[in-house]
């Protein structure tokens, strides 16, 4: 064996979408390999959480996928807007 380099695992496309999603976030900017269209079908609660997570450095005015998911969530109360400058 000597003389033989090693080979090095192999990678899945999920390992290298996985990293460049991370690489995306810790430099605050939107992950290159998530969808960010509008969905086709109104998400449920649960994937709009999803969304949520998975598109937290995605700015919602620009990105059409967390935009649908913050407004249902609005709708169902799950979360409250902090009110415009100057409102009570």
């Amino acid at each position: 064996m000597w003389g033989q380099k090693a080979i090095p695992p192999q990678l899945t496309v999920h390992d290298i979408a996985a990293r460049l999603a991370q690489e995306a976030e810790q430099q605050c900017q939107p992950s290159p390999v998530l969808d960010h269209s509008a969905p086709r079908e109104m998400l449920t609660e649960d994937q709009a959480h999803t969304v949520m997570q998975t598109h937290r450095a995605c700015e919602r005015w620009l990105c059409p996928r967390k935009a649908s998911a913050w407004n249902l969530l609005v709708q169902a109360g799950q979360i409250v807007p902090r009110p415009a400058n100057g409102s009570l």
